[in-house]
């Protein structure tokens, strides 16, 4: 019998450790063998299961929905916004960018955060983009990733889609399968019809953004996390039933007597709760503080309960650590103010800072895709024809769009995001104004008046559209004033700057004169002094001066 214990042991230890972490046990009905079983798998169960599963927790478990809404935060915040340096150019995407369809599903910071949300759940988006063939306009929708069936790369190159087959529902409850383009193919011979549902004049394609791919799909970046959240929540819905059990009775009654005795007690306490807890005078609360009378034969004594509160406390933070470290958050983002600091707050820990520069980084690079799609079409079939040439390149048997621009047109365009940390203001602001007094002082531009206008928008909380306010400024034509520039001189190249270029530089910047120009300043004079004694002497009293210049004490006052 011992031996068949120490056999089973190790197995139930096993079993144990799973149902605590919230896997799937295999003697389950239902559930996969661990092992990999093909691209669409990972670790014996598909990536649909994986996704639903990040995606029920998100919904249900507030660990795994404030990390999701913490990344959101520090990524788009406020949202972002996007500026081109050629005026016409800027304009065409602007009109993109504000157009109310477009702010719906993608320019909002409400959609930035929900596109974020789902590439968090999901590890991918499907933007499908509908261009209309008569105006150029792109309009952006965000495709469900179940309806994405399969993606379809290029022969002999996994790392560029060709094309994708998706489901649509019609009205009729109908489900047909499409192929859609990537974004990126140039099908001038139309080798793809275009579906139904796009009408007559209208191209679709298909912007696939992947964060963590398994066979060319998907898989939520949160997936590391959910099995210690599942152990966080399972510890705590524990320490929620130990607290329970340890209030259910909070005082011991004894009762010396045979059995009338105690149901008399036991009548005499159902009468004391009913009338304390509903009460006959209109109360909501329970009295407290009351008398307790009792004889010889009772006693009332208070159960004494230790939960174990501060181990458990430790117990919890391991949890919640392990359950960050699978999204890069520190525990005291999680509920647990007590082990951060100022630091902490304004600067934030190095390791999460670049986690969330390289996101801002990734949807820059992905909305700079789209919007260099929509600069595509404004060429193509927009009023942007004169700015650039669009050629297909066909090399590696996968024609792509190529875009040359025209006349020394600048095709350049920035993605704006807001700063991931509170800047120290004073600090900036500093560093500014020590920029602006070395070009004053030197007479050379270190720094475009754009980027400096920039700057400062955005450094005392400007409108988010900085572009537009730099604009702004562009049209006064701010430029840096025309000071004079200091020359260096031959007879004082050994002492330092001269008297003359001193005082030049003190016009100029503030700064205090060296000793040597101070010392060349010309004394004040005893007959200097004499004079403007005699020039205070002659004033006019008060009184008289008030009268002269015809107001009265009471209004200097005011």
């Amino acid at each position: 019998m011992l031996d068949t214990l120490d056999t089973l042991r190790p197995h139930l230890y096993e079993a144990v450790l799973s149902e605590a972490l919230g896997q799937r046990l295999p003697t389950e009905p239902g559930w996969l063998p661990l092992g990999s079983l093909g691209p669409e798998t990972y670790t014996g169960l598909s990536r649909r299961q994986i996704n639903d599963e990040v995606r029920h927790y998100y919904h249900s478990d507030p660990t795994l929905h404030y990390m999701v809404e913490l990344e959101n935060a520090y990524t788009f915040s406020r949202g972002v916004s996007i500026q081109a340096k050629d005026p016409e150019i800027d304009a065409w995407l602007q009109r993109f960018w504000r157009h109310p369809s477009n702010r719906a599903s993608l320019s909002a910071a409400k959609a930035q955060w929900e596109l974020n949300k789902e590439l968090q759940l999901e590890g991918e988006l499907f933007f499908i983009l509908y261009t209309s063939t008569l105006t150029g306009q792109v309009t952006v929708r965000n495709l469900p990733a179940q309806q994405v069936a399969k993606v379809i790369s290029a022969k002999g190159d996994r790392q560029l889609q060709q094309y994708y087959l998706a489901d649509f529902t019609g009205p009729q409850q109908h489900t047909e399968r499409y192929p859609l383009l990537d974004y990126r193919v140039a099908d001038t011979k139309k080798t793809l019809s275009q579906p139904d549902f796009a009408g007559e004049h209208t191209e679709v394609a298909i912007l696939h953004v992947l964060s963590d791919a398994v066979g060319g799909r998907g898989l939520s970046p949160k997936r590391t996390s959910i099995r210690w959240i599942k152990a966080l929540t399972g510890f705590m819905q524990d320490r929620a039933v130990l607290t329970l059990a340890g209030s259910t009775f909070a005082f011991k009654h004894k009762i010396k007597g045979n059995r009338q005795a105690l149901e008399l007690a036991l009548a005499r306490w159902g009468a004391y709760e009913t009338q304390l807890k509903y009460g006959t005078d209109g109360s909501e609360r329970r009295q407290g503080g009351n008398t307790f009378i009792e004889n010889e034969a009772a006693s009332l004594e208070q159960l004494k309960f230790d939960t174990m509160a501060a181990n458990a406390y430790q117990d919890m933070r391991m949890f919640r650590q392990l359950a960050g470290i699978g999204s890069g958050v520190f525990e005291h983002y999680l509920g647990d103010p007590s082990t951060g600091n100022l630091a902490t707050a304004t600067a934030m820990e190095l390791p999460m800072l670049k986690l969330f520069e390289f996101r801002q980084q990734f949807w820059a690079d992905v909305l700079s895709d789209l919007l260099h799609y929509v600069l595509l079409q404004g060429l193509r079939y927009g009023r942007l024809g004169r700015k650039a040439q669009v050629e297909v390149d066909q090399s590696g048997g996968y024609p792509m769009w190529v875009v040359e621009p025209q006349a020394g047109a600048d095709l350049t365009l920035d993605v704006i995001f807001p700063p991931i940390v509170q800047k120290d203001v004073a600090v900036q602001a500093s560093a500014l104004a020590q920029v602006a007094a070395a070009e004053a002082t030197t007479g050379q531009q270190m720094l475009p008046p754009e980027k400096k206008a920039e700057v400062a928008i955005n450094l005392f909380g400007g409108d988010k559209d900085s572009g537009a306010l730099v604009d702004a400024l562009k049209q006064q034509q701010f430029q840096l004033p025309n000071r004079p520039t200091p020359q260096p001189s031959t007879a004082s190249a050994s002492n330092g700057a001269s008297t003359a270029e001193s005082h030049a530089l003190h016009e100029i910047t503030g700064s205090p004169l060296p000793k040597q120009a101070a010392e060349a300043v010309p004394r004040i004079t005893k007959a200097e002094v004499t004079q403007a004694l005699q020039k205070w002497e002659e004033l006019l009293p008060l009184d008289e001066l008030l009268v002269e210049l015809g107001v009265s004490m009471e209004d200097v006052d005011a």
